[in-house]
């Protein structure tokens, strides 16, 4: 026997689980139920329909005993299994769900952390399973025993029969939920959430009476005007084990060259996991409606990895292997027809609620934009049509790049943008401070996946994409007839600054020049065309890809007061130095830049203010 406690976090969540106000009970039959079905499943796929008898689930009450008995004749587990699909709630997110369920919000979010089978305990004071898994060799079969009462951990035995192949689930209800263990009660349950499981569900009741439950029917099959908005809501939380309704329902069967059917979600809600790198897809693929795999074969890109459903088709033969369904032609193409029709559907919500489409970018937007690192991703264009962007015109808007272009200033023929950590200090950047003052937007992205996509995107519908630190500031001025007005005192007098400034900084700067695009500020870093954002370059830091941080070119506001200052006292040095970095801090600062020595920094200003 070993004995296993839940770890601190795991242990947290399962107690909000078992002890908060679960609106509808009713779940755990439809987890367990669930479960079992992917257990039937697997093991359908592996005997390719030579089972030695019928796959199906089965449901048997005693009132007596105070207990509910769910089985199947699926795959099974071992010890190992038990462990590792029993013993762990969810691998990553716990914290969250703790303070969801606290704040009151975590019951919408209970199948997103895996805690399905831990449902059991909202009604059941043990749980007990018993699992024998499938071994070509039966004369190897072992079963295995977990059990738990939720509370003080779990153990794992091995038992002392062999049982047949699959598990076996026994629940011990507690007494004020004993109105569970009644034969209408079940097939009511059955009837609303479990009607389309594949396999039978029979229910014996306490008099050995038994009756299949769920008429078994494929949902996906069915003609759309056949099944109702309760019956696609019902069939999403089968597949995806989330007790809240879709967000967007795909329903689509293709006929001619290609011939399949999906039915795909898109939930409404982000997923705890979406950017854990262990996720696996939630895509079922079926063919001819017997379930293949929905891990080794990845049907969806991974910038589509939140959508959930399946795909069953027509053209694959059922005895093809796992490892050649990766790179079959077939597969590549439903991929390809089943992305298309995502992207197309999307863009439709778009134009026809363009509110409802704002909270599915805010939830899934930074995950679209993986796809646009790719080179060679066909689809490209389609994902930048419903790309959205906060910019510097829009305090909580977001728009597409079309309304962008439709929005450009006379003249105007490139689309600007910066990236930064945070939108309210990208508003405020002294980066953009001349383009708003000439009524140009500047698209501003905040996600760290924005870095890397823009390096491969130049345009947009023939229009250039232009970072702003890229600027020098001609662009935006259209080669403005300022510096000609200039008079000679006036050059010589910016010439002194400006060595000034390159002498001081010495090498920790690439340049220094006056700058076209202060208005408010005193100073800005920009860098050259074609060089690397500060905020791309401190990731590849980070990441040890890069092992020192570039020189940057300072910019400087030469009508600002505190430059005025600097040339008025330029015979003083210690005046002069103080300056100098206190702007080149200022402009690092708001860079994002981390200042070596802060000290020296407040030091100097210190003496400025006095």
């Amino acid at each position: 026997m070993s004995k296993h406690q839940f770890n601190a976090e795991i242990g947290k969540v399962l107690n909000l689980v078992i002890h908060s106000i679960y609106t509808n009970k009713d779940i755990f039959i439809r987890e367990l139920i669930s479960n079992a079905s992917d257990a039937c499943d697997k093991f359908r796929y592996l005997s390719l329909g030579n089972e030695e008898s019928p796959l199906e689930i089965k449901i048997k009450l005693d009132k007596n005993a105070s207990k509910i008995i769910i089985s199947d004749n699926g795959i099974g587990m071992n010890e190992e299994d038990l462990v590792e699909n029993l013993g762990n709630i969810a691998y990553s997110g716990t914290q969250k769900f703790i303070e969801q369920m606290k704040n009151n919000t975590g019951h919408q979010q209970i199948g997103q952390f895996g805690v399905g089978f831990y449902s059991s305990f909202i009604v059941a004071n043990n749980v007990i399973v018993y699992s024998t898994k499938y071994v070509e060799n039966k004369e190897d079969q072992k079963t295995f025993v977990w059990s738990s009462d939720g509370e003080n951990g779990f153990e794992v035995q091995e038992y002392e029969h062999i049982l047949p192949r699959g598990t076996t689930i026994e629940l011990t209800i507690k007494p004020e939920e004993c109105d569970f263990i009644d034969k209408y009660r079940i097939r009511h349950i059955i009837s609303t959430y479990s009607d389309h499981i594949a396999f039978p569900i029979k229910l014996t009741d306490e008099n050995g009476n038994e009756e299949i439950l769920n008429t078994g029917t494929a949902l996906w099959i069915r003609p759309k005007s056949e099944i109702s908005e309760n019956e696609y809501n019902e069939f999403y939380r089968h597949v995806s084990h989330s007790p809240d309704t879709p967000w967007m329902t795909i329903h689509n069967k293709i006929e001619g060259v290609l011939e399949y059917t999906s039915l795909l979600y898109i939930p409404k809600n982000k997923p705890f996991d979406l950017f854990h790198q262990d996720r696996k897809s939630r895509v079922k693929l079926y063919i001819k409606r017997v379930f293949i795999t929905d891990d080794t074969v990845s049907i969806m890109p991974s910038y589509l990895r939140f959508i959930r459903g399946i795909v069953d088709s027509n053209d694959l033969p059922l005895n093809i292997s796992r490892e050649n369904l990766q790179y079959n032609n077939t597969v590549n193409k439903i991929k390809k027809s089943l992305v298309k029709k995502i992207l197309s559907e999307l863009k439709k919500k778009i134009e026809n609620d363009t509110i409802e489409f704002t909270n599915f970018w805010k939830n899934f937007g930074e995950v679209i934009k993986e796809g646009l690192c790719e080179n060679a991703l066909e689809e490209k264009e389609q994902i930048l049509d419903i790309c959205h962007f906060y910019t510097s015109k829009s305090e909580d808007e977001i728009i597409n790049l079309q309304t962008y272009i439709d929005r450009m200033v006379d003249g105007q023929d490139k689309i600007y943008y910066l990236t930064g950590y945070d939108i309210d200090n990208l508003r405020k950047s002294p980066q953009i401070e001349s383009f708003i003052n000439r009524g140009i937007e500047v698209l501003l992205l905040k996600d760290p996946v924005d870095d890397f996509w823009i390096q491969v995107v130049n345009q947009y519908k023939n229009y250039e994409l232009k970072n702003v630190i890229h600027c020098d500031g001609s662009i935006i001025d259209n080669d403005t007839e300022v510096d000609k007005l200039k008079n000679k005192d006036d050059k010589l007098l910016e010439e002194k600054i400006i060595k000034s400034f390159k002498d001081i900084l010495s090498n920790r700067v690439k340049d220094v020049r006056i700058s076209k695009k202060l208005i408010s500020s005193p100073s800005c870093l920009s860098v050259p065309e074609g060089s690397m954002s500060g905020r791309m370059e401190k990731i590849l830091l980070e990441q040890k890809q890069l092992y020192s941080k570039s020189a940057k070119i300072l910019e400087i506001n030469i009508n600002h007061p505190i430059l005025k200052k600097l040339s008025d006292n330029l015979d003083s040095h210690e005046i002069v130095s103080d300056i100098v970095e206190v702007i080149f801090g200022q402009a690092c600062i708001s860079d994002g830049e981390i200042i070596d020595k802060p000290h020296d920094l407040i030091s100097r200003i210190n003496r400025l203010i006095v």
